[in-house]
């Protein structure tokens, strides 16, 4: 999930639109949660950790030796943010996130490898800008996770329709953008040609079949 249950705060951005910007929800028992957050990230002590040699980033430092304060050391997303929230130590901003990933999502996410960064790619950035007060960060994930969602929706078709989208080498971004998905747009495209699927069942139990708008959307006179 991206966000539900999440805290959530408002703020005006660009267009004078008003955007929700959220710390994704957490739960502990979600196997994907335990693997988005084993994403490796680089931190520094704020000052010197009782027995954190274990971290020094040859991996031989002995247990009972400090770790000093400033020594740059990978840990996995799940220990940063541990110790940033106690302000024990500062996150680097992941390469993954950077300002030119972030172009890239400006201007191109469609032809983004997220999935080859991460499979958790936007519930880490999420969790990254949030820590890091990135509010840029955090406005370029959400953009480009609905330019991606929306490339996804026309890649599927209509339901009922073949897609006249062709998956061919004369359409490289369009060939290639399925192998790009991360984890959360792998289950929006798998389900997609699921409900493409069940729609199917549904209609081949008629001889013909005519759709017609239901009275329940007519706009109110």
């Amino acid at each position: 999930s991206l966000g539900s249950g999440s805290h959530c705060q408002t703020q005006p951005t660009r267009g004078s639109k008003w955007v929700c910007r959220a710390m994704p929800a957490f739960d502990f028992w979600d196997i994907d949660e335990i693997l988005a957050e084993q994403l490796e990230v680089t931190v520094r002590p704020e000052h010197a950790i009782n027995g954190g040699g274990l971290l020094q980033p040859s991996g031989s430092g002995p247990v009972g030796k400090d770790l000093p304060a400033g020594t740059k050391v990978q840990v996995p997303f799940w220990l940063a943010q541990s110790l940033v929230r106690r302000n024990t130590a500062t996150l680097e901003l992941p390469t993954i996130y950077g300002a030119a990933a972030q172009e890239d999502l400006r201007h191109d996410p469609i032809v983004c490898r997220l999935g080859d960064k991460s499979n958790y790619y936007y519930e880490v950035g999420l969790r990254v800008a949030h820590l890091l007060k990135e509010n840029q960060l955090a406005e370029d994930l959400f953009g480009g996770l609905q330019k991606r969602a929306a490339e996804i929706v026309q890649l599927l078709g209509n339901l009922g329709v073949m897609s006249t989208m062709q998956m061919s080498t004369l359409n490289q971004a369009t060939a290639v953008f399925p192998c790009t998905l991360t984890r959360v747009e792998q289950d929006m495209y798998i389900g997609g040609r699921e409900a493409e699927s069940h729609f199917k069942q549904w209609t081949d139990r008629f001889g013909s079949y005519k759709m017609k708008a239901s009275h329940l959307i007519d706009a109110p006179s």
